[in-house]
């Protein structure tokens, strides 16, 4: 008996040219892809390279960074002061020293409120990094006597000059009793201090109370004036100096309804009291 033989067929080569012809397009559409991730890639090129540059310029480069600040003062010690509290300023915050996000009216501010009572700060930038600060504070305010010399203070309370024998100011004079010895530049009272000085001299001559001398013992929190009829009038400088005037005068009218008169003092150091012998 004779076998019959059976053709089988597994369709094996039907397979491979399938998944060959799958993998075919599978190379020719990632060919594809990645051909139009490079055309996309040339066509933006040129923006990714613009920002790039930009980034650099802006952020690494020393092109725009605030390096020499020019800083100008009425005199040596009082620039080199500002010039400190310029670059203290650019140092503490977050790119301050890049001329573009450099905030003039901030820095001014800052500047304004370290050296208090500044008539002038002008702030100015200059492209791409210049930064100049300007300060002026030659208006004068008084003058502080030590020892045997006299200086002018501005009204922000710093030694502007020494005054000349020949210098016929009316600026109010204050004699320091401690003598302490200044210099050109340094700040020797707070400029509510010289404030309050000027607006005691101001009420002084219009109510025609004759002043001999205006001094201060060991600190301008207080405020003494001896008067040419012989008494002292002591004020507390932290004060407000429209308040310590009313004050006074308000006890000097009380004292001549008594028809009396001081004859040793008059203090005013304790705000909304008034004492006197």
């Amino acid at each position: 008996m004779k076998r019959r033989e059976v053709k089988r067929s597994y369709g094996f080569n039907n397979y491979s040219e399938q998944s060959s012809s799958r993998a075919v397009l599978r190379s020719h559409s990632g060919a594809k892809r990645a051909g139009s991730l490079w055309r996309k890639f040339w066509k933006f090129s040129p923006y990714i390279l613009a920002g790039g540059v930009l980034f650099y310029v802006v952020f690494i480069s020393s092109l725009l960074q605030v390096s020499n600040p020019d800083v100008q003062g009425p005199n040596n010690t009082l620039s080199q002061s500002l010039s400190k509290e310029v670059n203290n300023y650019l140092n503490s915050r977050l790119l301050a020293k890049n001329w573009l996000f450099l905030n003039q009216q901030d820095l001014k501010g800052y500047l304004q409120k370290t050296f208090t009572g500044q008539e002038t700060i002008t702030v100015s930038k200059k492209f791409p990094n210049r930064l100049t600060v300007v300060t002026d504070e030659q208006k004068p305010g008084l003058v502080w006597k030590t020892g045997s010399r006299s200086y002018i203070l501005s009204t922000s309370g710093r030694v502007i000059s020494e005054q000349q024998k020949s210098d016929n100011s009316t600026l109010p004079q204050v004699i320091d009793s401690t003598n302490l010895p200044v210099e050109i530049g340094s700040r020797v009272a707070a400029r509510d201090f010289v404030n309050f000085v000027s607006k005691i001299g101001e009420f002084m001559k219009s109510n025609k109370i004759g002043v001999e001398k205006i001094y201060v013992l060991d600190t301008t929190s207080e405020l003494y004036v001896k008067t040419q009829a012989g008494y002292d009038i002591k004020f507390s400088t932290n004060q407000d100096p429209d308040s310590a005037t009313r004050s006074l005068k308000a006890t000097l009218d009380l004292i001549n309804q008594q028809n009396k008169k001081p004859s040793s003092y008059i203090d005013l150091r304790v705000e909304g009291r008034a004492f006197y012998k």
